[in-house]
């Protein structure tokens, strides 16, 4: 008897998580699901700015100057957020939790906040306010009242998580879905890799990618967005001007790890392209095989004012018939 393929999902971090895999029998897939479930709520209950009772709202309560101690899991994004947030200038950058809950407060009501509002939201925040201690594993606030929102990251550490769980069962042939951010494992039995679809944002068929140990997340406003006085404003915002930004876009990244990928695809989404690809050849490192291109990989696509959609990606983005593996990108020194 073969590989049994289990079929599951749960609502976790906002969203319906959904993980196939392949199991040796009905009672090892069943384990091996509620670890992994129970694996994304624990990181969901650490990371989530929605709980009053998260470790990431503790934090924000924290007075400045005084070194927290925080689970392996908040260091974790906090650390890679940091890497990512200096190499893109802020673009990136989880400490804007006060501007990022201020604009959700503004699509609730539909209405714009004033613009002396957005300003003091945006300098409440700052990757420069925040000291990370690795050896002691603890963060220090330059100021009170830094809120985080880990939102534009969490998802696909916790799809990565998920999926290391699922080896510690005996899983390896496995894939993890948590909203937009996927993590795939080993591929299915028998198969070269695991078939992801991403939605095209102007209609039509779907681009479709083929991964095996790596992961891909999108990013944009393809779901959520506000329009005010005919303005249309994604919820992506751009964390350097403190607003929304105008049209409509998604960001696709492939990388070795999805929390690399959920949180270059979230600073990919803000930055032109020149800037993009500045970033995306930013992380070319010794594991890259010669030629092989890139550590990560983008497909970008937009849809103009009048309703045309363009769309390009980088150069070595895996078409369904080269499927990526075991590339190297690392977020974090």
């Amino acid at each position: 008897m073969g590989p049994i393929r289990v079929e599951t999902s749960a609502p976790h971090m906002g969203t319906l998580v959904r993980i196939v895999f392949y199991a040796r029998t009905p009672a090892a897939g069943d384990a091996a699901a509620q670890a992994a479930f129970a694996r994304i709520a624990a990181i969901d209950a650490r990371l989530s700015d929605y709980r009053d009772d998260s470790e990431v709202a503790a934090l924000s309560r924290a007075p400045a100057d005084v070194p927290v101690p925080v689970s392996e899991d908040l260091f974790a994004v906090l650390a890679a957020s940091d890497a990512l947030a200096r190499r893109t200038g802020g673009a990136f950058d989880i400490t804007a939790g006060r501007l990022t809950h201020l604009w959700r407060r503004a699509r609730r009501l539909n209405a714009w906040p004033e613009a002396d509002r957005v300003v003091a939201a945006r300098t409440a925040g700052g990757y420069a306010k925040i000291a990370l201690d690795r050896r002691r594993r603890t963060v220090t606030l330059a100021e009170a009242g830094i809120e985080i929102d880990a939102g534009g990251i969490a998802k696909g550490y916790a799809a990565e998580e998920a999926l290391r769980v699922l080896r510690a069962q005996g899983v390896g042939a496995a894939l993890v879905a948590i909203g937009g951010d996927i993590a795939a494992g080993d591929p299915p039995p028998g198969q070269p890799a695991w078939t992801v679809a991403i939605p095209a944002l102007g209609g039509g068929d779907p681009f479709r990618i083929a991964l095996v140990r790596a992961a891909v997340s999108t990013s944009g406003d393809a779901e959520q967005w506000m329009t005010v006085d005919g303005v249309r404003r994604s919820h992506v915002i751009d964390l350097r001007t403190g607003w929304p930004v105008t049209g409509r876009s998604a960001v696709s990244v492939v990388a070795a790890h999805g929390i690399d990928a959920d949180a270059v695809s979230t600073a990919l989404d803000v930055l032109d392209d020149d800037a993009g690809a500045r970033l995306l050849a930013a992380f070319r490192g010794p594991g890259s095989p010669r030629g092989r291109g890139l550590e990560a990989q983008a497909l970008w696509q937009r849809v103009d004012g009048a309703g045309a959609s363009s769309s390009h990606h980088s150069l070595h983005w895996p078409a369904i018939e080269r499927p990526i593996s075991a590339i190297t990108f690392r977020g974090t020194p």
